[in-house]
């Protein structure tokens, strides 16, 4: 669900604007000081020398002079009446009120009273002075702050003028004298025990399943009643950011934006507006001022003058509503991008197969299965305007080009003196053909394919995508399909060294500058991965492995890769993020190439292809600050698009609101990401630690900053409750394959994985690190069929990924995306079993689960097919997994693969749950960490 804008809770104790005594007038000065607001009380006249307010101690007769409480010079007045001007006058660097503990503002003589200090100046000077809504929800105390999430939000009444936005809460001074009464500026304060809790014991997961924490914005942030910004594209792992750097290293909390940017649809919007200094497109977010004739951008605070377009139609001759914008009602925006955005037309959707046909691929079967990959993908590419284009090049010790013409029979060319520096097509036309004109011919070509070699030794890969490059004039995709590690010059790849071929590298930066994306499949073991998957990791490509194409692991590979090939994909992209001032992007993380700080280079973008980015903060920052992100790609149907996202994130100067205000798996994500690309320049020992460091310091900091225990020795571990699953997502991170410390990981296996980090969105990571288990005996009587009121299959409420929950008799499915483990304990009732898998019988090893749902009495085998169906649609259908069936005295190496996916027991190189929640005590105590 995506996150809302919802208005401060009404508090009782919710502060307002401190408003200071009315005063009498003396020379020089305004009485009252402003007009009479709603609410402010005036004074009844008062008699020539009458003390008003009295004050304690004050002697008979002696007047209330505005000098009691400022030292003000005599005729200047109070309050200030100029904009901008400060109360009281201070000097450079003085700071208002005095911020040493204990000490009070204004100066007070004996038996003087001082006013409540509500607020800091930094807050009061950066905002409107008519929102009081907005006013009080910034001033809010600590305590005040972290209770604001977790309270429901009062009822709140919408503005009626769209123009002036904002909410009305009412009740919003309600209370305020006892809140006075209990606040106490020098008091350390602490964090509610409602809002900690003490980790111990096993985990729920069904934390996992819940929403994602709302964004809660202070009221009238959005101009309109706009939606926010859908958690699928663009989500930050801090829902309260803290307003400086030194309070963010404080906190040890890592301040990062997950970007998936075409996670979902987008409404189309009009014309396009941008700010004139910083280019930021126009959002929900702006603030239109002087009468609606100018809008202040919320990423630079530039004024910029309204277009006439957007109050008026020319095309239609007509009035039209700015409010009902695309742009400023949805915070997740498309444009149709004008010429002015083109160097050139747009570009065809373009893919050219290069596949090994080697001795060693056509053994294994990777030939066949590519051939049939990439016959069922054409067939299931979308091909609507007649643009699409392909070619197909076999590689072995030579490369064979297939020069196809419609209506005739297609001709093969075989090159063997391959120069992967300056590679030659034998022929200038036909080989990359239009696809609807050809289609036929190009079928019987990929239908030959794995015959086409000569069975030689060795695999000529570097010619062969550099004879693709010179076949994609206009950029494209190549997909490779490699089975036997690669030979010639400058291109040869030693399984058993341990640096890399930096040619790949040199390779893919080519790549990208031409808009030529690259995806990678290997076939088997000990292929030179790491080099050759360079070129996916810098072109936002994808990478598959598979160790052995056997029996349902050949469907599986076949089903995998035509999904890779023919989903929609958006070409020659660029991506650019902006935030607001004091803002930093520092490092990011994904497929792509960098061009600059803010620029990533996409010649694809992949649906399920997600960004991470880290964020520093330079300088203090403004009460709500922002994020968008703008993709320009080109659709499969030629369109040039721009793809827009903001999202607006509040700040504060409490860590109590941080710690509250966290989005545990958005951290867990960003975690993971960081450590898998360490892997790819450190030791897998080195990611480790440094995952496992971070989380020490994050639960060190909140020990420190917001629990009584700050210095001494705590008996259990404390976490806020935001925090409380990420001890189990950093344990199940460490007992991934990409960072798993085991020396029988494969180098492919584990680059693979590697890439998969980088590139899943926060959604479908998850789901690979904590499996999703349920138990199939006893199934309730809703799961597994569609939700009358829904549509969705509903899933079986989740189990915990411990041994103790597998019982005998029962029967447990464990799915964990790319793969599906189902556990049949001895005892368990056949009938079920034979209800399942239509046998009785139960062996180990790896099945396709049969669909008998069309016959009778299969009633739970079309129930478990529902949900296995279901998960696929909610992980974009990018995985076919398949059942390792493990019975309870099943084969070792099955009970291994079902012990490294119960990620709350210990294994070999992790401890369990319950351990790693006592080391994290015992080391946080001892600060040795």
């Amino acid at each position: 669900m995506a996150s809302q804008v919802r208005p401060a809770p009404n508090l009782a104790q919710s502060p307002q604007p401190r408003q200071m005594p009315p005063q009498p007038p003396v020379a020089g000065q305004q009485f009252p000081p402003h007009p009479p607001q709603p609410g402010m009380q005036v004074p009844p006249p008062q008699m020539q020398g009458s003390p008003y307010p009295p004050q304690p101690g004050q002697q008979p007769g002696q007047q209330y002079l505005p000098q009691q409480y400022s030292t003000q010079q005599q005729g200047q007045q109070y309050p200030p009446q100029q904009l901008g001007q400060q109360y009281p006058p201070q000097q450079q660097g003085q700071q208002y009120p005095p911020q040493q503990q204990g000490q009070q503002y204004p100066p007070q003589q004996q038996g003087q009273q001082s006013l409540p200090q509500q607020f800091s100046p930094q807050a009061q000077e950066q905002h409107d002075q008519g929102d009081h809504a907005h006013h009080a929800r910034r001033r809010l105390y600590p305590q005040q702050m972290a209770a604001a999430y977790s309270a429901p939000p009062p009822a709140a009444v919408p503005s009626a003028q769209p123009g002036q936005g904002g909410y009305i809460v009412p009740g919003a001074t309600d209370g305020i004298t006892q809140q006075m009464g209990n606040m106490s500026l020098g008091q350390e304060t602490y964090m509610q025990p409602e809002q900690t809790e003490v980790l111990s014991g096993r985990p729920d997961l069904t934390d996992l399943d819940t929403a994602v924490p709302e964004v809660r914005l202070p009221p009238g942030t959005a101009c309109v009643g706009a939606s926010a910004c859908d958690e699928r594209v663009q989500r930050v792992t801090l829902g309260a950011i803290p307003r400086t750097d030194r309070l963010l290293r404080k906190t040890r909390l890592p301040l990062g934006l997950m970007i998936t940017p075409m996670a979902s649809e987008a409404p189309e919007a009009r014309d396009i507006v941008r700010c004139r200094r910083c280019r930021s497109y126009l959002n929900p977010y702006v603030t239109f001022v002087d009468g609606g004739r100018r809008w202040l951008c919320n990423l630079c605070g530039l004024r910029n003058d309204v277009l006439l377009s957007m109050d008026y139609d020319k095309e239609a001759n007509m009035q039209i509503d700015r409010w009902q914008r695309a742009d400023l009602r949805s915070a997740v925006v498309e444009y149709v991008a004008p010429v002015e955005y083109m160097v050139r037309p747009p570009m065809a959707p373009s893919v050219v197969f290069v596949v090994d046909v080697s001795h060693a691929a056509v053994q294994s079967g990777a030939a066949a299965a590519a051939s049939r990959a990439a016959r069922d993908a054409l067939q299931q590419m979308g091909d609507a305007d007649g643009r699409a284009q392909v070619g197909v090049i076999a590689v072995d010790s030579s490369l064979h080009f297939f020069c196809i013409r419609a209506g005739a029979e297609s001709q093969q060319l075989v090159v063997g003196d391959c120069d992967e520096t300056e590679a030659w097509l034998p022929a200038p036309n036909d080989l990359l053909v239009n696809l609807r004109e050809c289609y036929a011919e190009v079928d019987t070509v990929l239908e030959n394919l794995p015959t086409s070699g000569r069975g030689g030794v060795g695999c000529v890969l570097g010619a062969a995508i550099r004879a693709a490059q010179k076949m994609l004039t206009t950029g494209g995709r190549i997909v490779t399909v490699v089975a036997s590690p690669p030979t010639g010059t400058a291109a040869r790849v030693d399984p058993a060294a341990t640096e890399l071929n930096s040619w790949y590298k040199t390779m893919a930066a080519d790549f990208a500058r031409a808009q030529i994306a690259v995806d990678t499949v290997f076939v088997g073991s000990h292929l030179g991965e790491a080099s050759v998957a360079c070129l996916a990791r810098y072109t936002g490509g994808s990478v598959l492995q598979y160790s052995e194409l056997v029996g349902p692991e050949t469907g599986r590979a076949v089903a995998e890769i035509a999904h890779m090939v023919s989903v929609p994909v958006s070409m020659e992209s660029v991506l650019r993020v902006r935030a607001s001032r004091g803002l930093r992007v520092s490092s990011y993380y994904g497929s792509f190439f960098l061009r600059s700080m803010d620029l990533l280079a996409l010649p694809a973008a992949p649906p399920a292809h997600s960004f991470a980015a880290e964020i520093a903060i330079d300088e203090p920052l403004p009460p709500v600050v922002f994020f968008q992100s703008a993709l320009l790609h080109t659709t499969a149907q030629g369109e040039r698009r721009i793809r827009v996202a903001t999202l607006a994130v509040p700040t504060t100067d409490s860590p109590h609101t941080v710690f509250s205000a966290i989005d545990s798996r958005a951290v867990a994500t960003l975690l993971a990401k960081k450590a898998a690309d360490r892997v790819l320049t450190a030791r897998v020992a080195d990611a480790r630690e440094a995952l496992m460091h971070k989380t020490l310091e994050i639960f060190g900091a909140f020990k420190t900053e917001c629990t009584k225990a700050a210095s001494g020795a705590a008996t259990q571990l404390q976490s806020p409750r935001s925090l409380r699953m990420l001890p189990l997502l950093t344990l199940a991170t460490l007992r991934h394959p990409a960072l798993r410390a085991s020396s029988t990981e494969r180098p492919g296996e584990r680059t693979a994985d590697i890439a998969h980090v980088l590139s899943l969105p926060p959604e479908l990571l998850l789901a690979t690190l904590v499996p999703r288990m349920f138990s199939l005996h006893d199934l309730p009587p809703e799961a597994g069929l569609p939700d009358p009121a829904t549509g969705q299959v509903v899933l079986p409420p989740r189990r915990g990924l411990s041994a103790e929950e597998l019982s005998p008799r029962g029967m447990f499915l464990i799915h964990g995306g790319s793969d599906v483990i189902l556990w049949v304990g001895r005892d368990a009732d056949r009938a079920l079993v034979h209800s399942l898998l239509g046998t009785t019988e139960v062996r180990s090893g790896i099945i396709a689960l049969p669909d008998l749902s069309q016959e009778s009495g299969f009633e739970l085998n079309k129930r478990v097919n529902n949900i296995m169906r279901q998960i696929s649609a909610m992980c974009y259908q990018v995985w076919a997994p398949l059942i390792m069936v493990c019975p309870e005295d099943g084969a070792p190496h099955v009970r291994v693969k079902l012990a490294q996916r119960l990620v709350e027991d210990m294994d070999p190189g992790a401890p369990s749950y319950t351990q790693l929640l006592a080391q994290m005590r015992d080391k946080i105590n001892r600060g040795n960490f």
